[in-house]
């Protein structure tokens, strides 16, 4: 089973797109009422050149290597991911802005980042994953589907 293999349309791209309309209007962090914590990347489009703002869940936060760890969707194919790979690009979680550069984890670290992640947030996870159409029934079930993502670890710029 492949994970995310169709594109958001519709009322699903909307619900996408809502949140970062949220936070270009100041209300960013509303989304923490319902257990998630959100990054926002502004990124420049590789072939238009226009600016770009997406809206990624942060799955988890390494303090003492001041990571974060995020999920790309759609993987490789997003155009956001295939904007900001080998850049910088700007980085908002809360109200701390800042440079950063992105990193992909390997299979075995994507398959139990995101087991994890489900232990934290159980009701959080099933829903998002519901609503692309993917069911798990256990979290070995959920770890192989992890495998199949693609999770970044983006760190902030020094300087």
């Amino acid at each position: 089973m492949k994970a995310f293999e169709k594109r958001p349309n519709g009322l699903l791209k909307f619900f996408f797109k809502f949140p970062v309309l949220l936070h270009k209007i100041g209300l960013g962090g509303w989304e923490r009422l319902i257990g998630a914590q959100w990054m926002r990347i502004t990124h420049i489009g590789r072939k238009s050149g226009k600016r770009y703002d997406s809206m990624v869940d942060v799955m988890d936060y390494d303090k003492a290597t001041d990571t974060y760890y995020i999920e790309a969707a759609y993987g490789a194919r997003a155009d956001w991911y295939k904007n900001i790979r080998d850049s910088v690009f700007q980085a908002q979680v809360g109200h701390r802005k800042f440079k950063a550069r992105a990193g992909a984890l390997t299979t075995e670290g994507a398959g139990d980042m995101l087991v994890k992640f489900f232990r934290n947030k159980p009701a959080y996870t099933r829903s998002v994953l519901a609503m692309v159409g993917l069911k798990f029934k256990d979290e070995a079930e959920l770890r192989e589907l992890g495998k199949n993502l693609t999770l970044l670890a983006v760190k902030p710029e020094k300087g």
